[in-house]
């Protein structure tokens, strides 16, 4: 049976390439760069967006710097961490669908449509690789998830030095199971060759010390240092050390909609969210607190609190690569940049998996909850506490799963403004950057090979500017599974194949930040322009779409002895 899906592909047509600026640089001449990501973090878990979690190093970036309210990835891990590095979007550079979904949906398939193979793709490059051209030293400190055949690693797209685990995460302490589900193993490298770690391993502890001394060692040899800090918390599995752990026994015991609303009058507080903002949070498909069981209730205070110490742990640890940058002299000269690579995790994958894995890995007794040898994450209705105050959550084009925590910090060039409700999207980050470094980008070529220009646009004289505003000019579109969404100006329409009968949906993002008032119909001439602008985002993305343009899942082609289908 054909398809009812095609293919729409957009080329370009101009034969230009332009000159990278390659003459050797000093630390003395150009910025330091440190971009810290943290793994399925909320926009509400770290205290300067509101979070009862203590994150003072963090927080303590913003006394200098400024929060971004409005900053934008993709809804999932590695699709961001493509965008990240390239200025591309998930499609261009290779991460259209994850590697593991392309191979449970597809096992076998020798091929795929291009934008859809799960890894970087070779018509990309990556910031650290014009960098590095330009005398950098390229540091890789935490995960990869963009590859793991030679070709694919991280020094063949860049960086210079790295620690790494190359899949979607691993636990956090060195233990018998080390993967994140079953058959998915955890693959360590130092530089490319395999990494033997210590028996005292703690992963965010460890991938710190590793940055540490990398940047340390760019101090040594007088060059500036592009630095990836790539940690996997708090992704699943939830561990963390006891000293994390006991900072937050009892925390959660009254439930996951008072710790919500708790959050949601403190972002008013800090401006975050309007005055006449609801004072209630959604906590879509959650049950009542009151209605679970003693047992039940204990459990999952317990995984929030785990949750909880790792996010702290991560503060803790940032302090530290800040108090070694202030040591060394570098951190005058370093702007930093905080985020997450995504909203927060909704699936509760210790339910996910065969009770007999779990058994013959893990001590999952509420007594070891959140200690090395246990396996948890957190249920649905905490995930939505954490990306209070929008609604959805990971792998969705809701608010919840695409808009994240965002710092910027470089009080040498950039005034420190607070809050800012400027837009800035993952894509946007690779241009800021070379533009910083004065480093010039390539337009189709790059090394002898045919490379898609960078599509997003460089913020520096947003950032270097506290009253310059881009509210209207900044175009974002997104697509996962079939989901779809544009963001334009204050508006945003959304397409869920979960809610297929609700059609394409309209929010007023401005007055509307939770998506709670579909206005599809009462405002249709904006859905419609939008519709327009989503079609030419699809078009130049070469994303799946049906006849009518109503996303549908992406069309793989499994090339067989010269056939192919769909």
């Amino acid at each position: 049976m054909k398809s009812p899906f095609r293919w729409l592909k957009f080329g370009f047509p101009f034969v230009i390439t332009a000159a990278l600026s390659l003459s050797p640089v000093s630390a003395q001449e150009t910025p330091n760069m440190l971009l810290i990501v943290a793994d399925d973090l909320g926009y509400s878990d770290i205290g300067a967006f509101g979070s009862e979690i203590s994150t003072p190093n963090i927080d303590a970036l913003v006394e200098k710097g400024r929060v971004l309210s409005n900053f934008y990835t993709a809804p999932s891990c590695s699709p961001t961490r493509a965008m990240l590095l390239t200025g591309n979007d998930q499609h261009m550079a290779g991460l259209g669908m994850m590697a593991e979904v392309r191979k449970r949906r597809f096992p076998g398939a020798e091929s795929v449509l291009p934008g859809y193979e799960g890894v970087l793709r070779e018509q990309v490059v990556t910031v650290a690789e014009l960098l590095n051209d330009a005398g950098y030293k390229t540091i890789l400190s935490g995960k990869w998830h963009l590859g793991k055949e030679e070709h694919q690693l991280p020094h063949n797209h860049g960086f210079e030095q790295y620690w790494t685990v190359l899949e979607g995460g691993s636990a956090n302490f060195k233990q018998k199971e080390m993967g994140i589900f079953p058959g998915y193993p955890a693959t360590f490298l130092r530089n490319g060759e395999p990494l033997e770690l210590p028996d005292d391993f703690n992963a965010t502890e460890y991938y710190t010390t590793k940055l540490i001394e990398a940047t340390g060692t760019a101090a040594q040899e007088n060059r500036p240092f592009f630095a990836l800090a790539a940690y996997t918390a708090p992704h699943w599995p939830l561990q963390a050390p006891d000293r994390y752990l006991e900072m937050y026994r009892g925390k959660y015991d009254e439930g996951y909609q008072k710790v919500a609303d708790a959050r949601v009058s403190r972002m008013k507080t800090l401006g975050l969210l309007e005055e006449d903002f609801p004072d209630k949070a959604i906590l879509d498909e959650s049950p009542a607190w009151e209605s679970l069981s003693k047992d039940e209730q204990a459990r999952s205070a317990r995984e929030m609190e785990v949750y909880a110490a790792m996010v702290a742990q991560l503060d803790h640890e940032v302090g530290r690569v800040i108090d070694h940058l202030k040591e060394t002299g570098q951190y005058q000269n370093t702007f930093i940049m905080f985020i997450s690579d995504n909203g927060s995790e909704s699936k509760d994958h210790g339910k996910r998996v065969s009770q007999k894995w779990l058994d013959e890995n893990f001590d999952n007794s509420l007594e070891n909850l959140g200690r090395k040898d246990s396996f948890i994450s957190y249920s649905k209705a905490w995930a939505q506490v954490s990306a209070q105050p929008f609604r959805g959550y990971k792998q969705t084009i809701q608010e919840g799963g695409i808009r994240v925590p965002a710092i910027v910090h470089y009080p040498a060039k950039f005034p420190a403004v607070g809050l800012t409700d400027m837009i800035m999207t993952v894509r946007d980050v690779m241009p800021t950057l070379l533009d910083m470094a004065s480093v010039s980008a390539p337009l189709i070529e790059y090394n002898g090979r045919s490379v898609h220009p960078i599509q997003g646009r460089s913020q520096l004289k947003n950032l270097e500017n506290s009253t310059r505003k881009n509210l209207e000019e900044t175009v974002m579109g997104w697509e996962v599974d079939g989901n779809a969404a544009l963001r334009k100006g204050i508006y945003k329409a959304v397409y869920s194949v979960t809610q297929p009968d609700l059609g394409w949906q309209l929010y007023n993002l401005k007055k509307d930040p939770g998506e709670r008032n579909n206005l599809a119909s009462q405002e249709q001439d904006v859905l419609v322009g939008l519709l327009e602008e989503w079609k030419y985002y699809a078009q130049s993305n070469n994303i799946a779409l049906n006849r009518d343009l109503t996303p549908a899942e992406p069309v793989v082609v499994v090339v067989d002895k010269g056939e192919s289908g769909s």
